[in-house]
């Protein structure tokens, strides 16, 4: 049984199974006759002289001839049936004899001789059944280790089938997009040569002093736009100057070309410092400007919206890129801007469309993949957040972020051991983050590696100290594994740091009953309850230690305050039926621990418990079913194998209760009875 069990099993070495059976009845017992001796060498071994007139078979002479000779037929065929290994039908003639013949010793010899040849084959009969059973058992170990690598091949295989998939289709996402990028160059050039042929249109029936302002202000805003790109921005508001001041005869070019500067020098003051108030004032007020001249500039919207999301207007911020990305919707990072607006805003599933929309336009687009999972993950789609983060890692294999993003996912998801692969990536890329180090360590704990867990946790403690839940999860570990003195400091720093949170105090009580303080447990419990009166994990704990130490009225108290906020909860349910047990309650027993049953069908433990409660009310029936029911579910569960023996002993099923302490012993030597089971076998 492991220590976690013993925690909630408040049986412990004060309760004595008691079977009212009588004073030491289940030793009372013969062990049989010695041999398969037939009736014919018993009756020449009696040493006894023939008497004149009696036959063979022992037959009494005063018995009519006739019916004498058909009594000793039948002492014949049943000392055939015997030979035969047909023992009941030859324990059926012998009786059928010893009815008109009681005193026939050679009856008597024969059925003594059936009865321990028969007791002979029940035993082998049993120690096969045990042998067959230990040969079941060790097979299923191997099954289950063979099937546990399998898992684990399984789970490798199907993560590199899934990267391997995820590059297969990046690879034919390229190769759609560079097919795409072609044909929409194509058709960019042949729309540039049909505007350029409008524009020319256009200058030419323009005077040449007109033409020559138009095509320097046209140049002098792609300049700027240049400069832009370039973060030139001194030199980018000297050129959009410059083209506010070229008049225009056509007033609607002018406003479009003025426009287009103006919103360029807004973004040059934005792409600055943002973070500038006098920039930002400056942005809106010019991208107001341009807007006024020309709705159709997308720079300024674009200007905007950015603004906007920087003093958090998110909704102001979404409505100006929408804006911007109705005019220029092939413009990947006005998108992925869009997107993250959305995303602020509470709009998850916008966010999700616009992130899509960047990496149909651009499959390598930085932050693209990662950001699509996490919408994915706000709208609770895990599996497109996996799929997302996997893609992103493909992208960039450098990426920690992505990486640490996909081993959360996947250990939401259940893939303790793939959660573990992708977050040793992201540590391994950087190994000085304590957030990454303390997710790995949820990741080995959720896969069962306490010991890696615990120094991963004690990684994330040692580049983020000041952290109080890292602390904690490294003294939740370390108390697993039972490395209870490394775990107090631990446990007490992280409430020093943390505050008195109920979780911190409960551990820290299962800290100190683990070193063998369990005052100091209670107490810790105690502080616990008086942080949250509701937490009834502490109490069921102080109500389990109080009944430990003798406080009856006090545990039961306790935990029927928790019983009170947790009427179906397993542990309340148990411990409660151990009070009422240890106060020889039965059927109060029998009633808590049922409840504790139904809630956990496959845990032995309460099962267990609800047995003694049965043996305690004497009802030894439902003690042997449920006894049987708990080495099914648990074949190591070693005290039911000998409380089992106990019960079908009481129950005067003397051979069946020999096969099951002999079958304890055997398959656990070390048991710690092993004494008393040797004693009573020695009785039988």
């Amino acid at each position: 049984m492991t220590d976690r069990t013993k925690r909630i099993m408040l049986v412990g070495g004060a309760l004595i199974l008691v079977l009212l059976i009588g004073g030491g009845a289940y030793f009372a017992g013969s062990r049989g006759g010695a041999g398969n001796e037939d009736f014919t060498r018993s009756a020449e071994g009696s040493g006894e002289p023939e008497t004149p007139g009696a036959s063979r078979s022992g037959i009494d002479p005063s018995i009519p001839r006739d019916r004498a000779r058909q009594l000793e037929n039948m002492l014949i065929l049943a000392e055939e049936y015997f030979q035969e290994g047909e023992y009941q039908r030859a324990l059926d003639l012998i009786d059928d004899v010893l009815v008109e013949d009681v005193r026939n010793q050679v009856a008597r010899d024969l059925r003594q001789n059936v009865l321990a040849a028969r007791r002979r084959q029940s035993a082998d009969d049993i120690a096969l059944d045990d042998l067959n059973m230990l040969d079941t058992e060790l097979r299923q170990v191997e099954a289950q280790r063979l099937d546990a690598e399998a898992r684990v091949r399984e789970a490798e295989a199907r993560e590199a089938e899934a990267q391997l998939a995820i590059q297969r289709e990046l690879a034919q996402q390229r190769a759609a997009d560079e097919e795409r990028r072609r044909t929409e160059e194509v058709q960019r050039r042949q729309e540039e040569q049909e505007r350029e042929a409008q524009r020319q249109a256009e200058l030419q029936r323009l005077s040449a002093e007109q033409r020559a302002r138009t095509e320097e202000a046209e140049e002098r805003v792609t300049d700027a736009r240049q400069l832009l790109e370039a973060g030139d921005f001194h030199a980018l508001r000297q050129e959009v100057d410059r083209v506010l001041e070229i008049q225009l005869d056509n007033k609607r070019q002018e406003d479009v070309l003025h426009a287009e500067a103006l919103a360029l020098k807004s973004r040059s003051f934005v792409a600055e410092d943002i973070k500038n108030s006098a920039n930002r004032q400056e942005a809106i007020r010019l991208a107001n400007e341009a807007l006024r001249r020309s709705p159709d500039s997308w720079d300024a919207h674009y200007s905007l919206g950015q603004v906007y999301f920087e003093t958090e207007r998110f909704e102001d911020s979404v409505e100006a890129l929408n804006a911007a990305a109705r005019i220029k919707p092939d413009e990947a990072q006005l998108l992925f801007d869009l997107g993250r607006a959305q995303f602020r805003a509470g709009n998850f599933r916008g966010a999700r469309s616009s992130f899509e929309g960047v990496i149909r336009i651009n499959r390598d687009f930085a932050g693209a993949y990662f950001n699509l999972g996490v919408a994915n993950l706000q709208l609770g789609n895990t599996g497109g957040a996996i799929h997302a983060f996997r893609f992103a890692v493909e992208v960039d294999e450098n990426d920690a972020t992505s990486w640490f993003r996909l081993g959360s996912a996947l250990l939401t998801q259940g893939d303790a051991d793939g959660a573990a692969r992708a977050l040793e990536r992201a540590v391994g890329l950087e190994p000085q983050n304590g957030q990454y180090q303390a997710r790995l360590g949820s990741a080995y704990f959720r896969a069962g590696n306490a010991e890696r867990a615990a120094a991963a946790f004690r990684e994330a403690v040692r580049w983020e100290s000041s952290v109080a839940v890292y602390r904690f999860n490294l003294a939740v570990v370390l108390n697993e594994i039972e490395k209870n003195e490394d775990a107090l400091p631990e446990i007490e720093r992280a409430i020093a740091l943390g505050g008195g949170q109920p979780e911190f105090l409960f551990t820290l009580g299962r800290i100190r009953e683990g070193l063998d303080d369990v005052e100091g447990a209670i107490e810790a419990h105690s502080e616990a309850v008086r942080a949250d009166a509701r937490y009834t994990r502490s109490m069921i704990e102080m109500g389990r230690l109080l009944e430990r130490t003798g406080r009856h009225d006090q545990a039961l108290q306790m935990l029927q305050a928790a019983h009170q906020m947790e009427p179906e909860g397993f542990e309340v349910n148990n411990n409660l039926g151990q009070v009422y047990l240890n106060l020889e309650m039965f059927e109060e027993a029998e009633r808590y621990f049922a409840t504790a049953v139904r809630r956990r069908p496959d845990e032995p433990l309460a099962r267990f418990n609800l047995a003694l409660a049965y043996i305690g009310s004497e009802n030894l029936n439902r003690a042997e079913r449920t006894l049987q029911d708990v080495v099914r579910i648990d074949p190591q569960f070693w005290v039911a194998y000998h409380r089992l023996g106990e019960v079908l002993l009481a129950r005067e099923e003397q051979e069946s209760a020999r096969a099951v302490l002999t079958r304890l012993l055997e398959t656990h030597p070390q048991y710690t009875e092993r004494s008393v089971i040797e004693a009573i076998l020695s009785s039988l």
